[in-house]
């Protein structure tokens, strides 16, 4: 579905109203930010793997522009250059700033160790690397990235998978705005549809030929 397909269906539902365009563009944009930064993260925005490289002496590493959070299964990894390497891939172990500077700390010269990557920590916008790199290394990234923006008229990701909670949410506060209970009350039920449809493909994909035991899947 198209952001202007949207923006027709929800004033369908407020009795065809031949206004409100740009309102509802706004609300629709806003709805995926507010539905972006819940906790609970679709599989549709899970980045494809994304790579940078490090600088030697620097410890820090910017996070991406358009990224939401860590997917729990996929922490950063370390992947050398040259496969054929005796230096091997290896993910990186992330925790706490304090923990990992008091563990990576030169005894002898008071300053974080240097060398190939081992572990992380995400502090504001970067992510810091201990030991601190001392050469250029290959660094993969796999996260949750905002979505593309209903500036123009496409279909996102929330637009093809989950529409009826983007136009709910969008919906409801526009209808609030206009003082429409009977819209209102019809987004409502689409956003509200919309939750358990995204709920049920989640957890779909999840476990769909998934071997199960006793005890959850192993």
């Amino acid at each position: 579905m198209t952001r202007d397909e949207a923006v027709a269906l929800i004033k369908q539902q407020m009795t065809f109203r031949t206004t409100l365009d740009s309102e509802i563009v706004t609300n629709l944009k806003a709805a995926q930010v507010l539905v972006e930064q819940e906790p609970y993260k679709p599989w549709f925005l899970v980045a494809e793997d994304s790579y940078t490289t490090t600088e030697a002496e620097e410890q820090r590493i910017e996070i991406p522009e358009d990224f939401l959070e860590e997917v729990d299964e996929a922490v950063l990894r370390y992947v050398p250059f040259d496969p054929t390497t005796e230096d091997p891939e290896r993910d990186l172990k992330k925790d706490q700033y304090d923990v990992l500077r008091k563990n990576y700390m030169d005894p002898d010269t008071g300053t974080i160790e240097t060398g190939p990557p081992e572990a992380y920590c995400l502090m504001g916008n970067y992510f810091r690397l201990f030991p601190t790199p001392d050469d250029e290394y290959r660094i993969q990234m796999i996260y949750y990235q905002k979505d593309d923006e209903l500036d123009t008229n496409i279909e996102n990701q929330w637009l093809k998978y989950c529409p009826y909670l983007l136009m709910g949410i969008a919906g409801r506060m526009i209808a609030n705005a206009v003082r429409d209970p009977t819209a209102l009350a019809q987004f409502r039920e689409w956003e509200r549809d919309g939750r358990a449809v995204l709920m049920r493909n989640v957890h779909s994909r999840e476990m769909t030929g998934m071997e199960l035991q006793v005890g959850g899947p192993h």
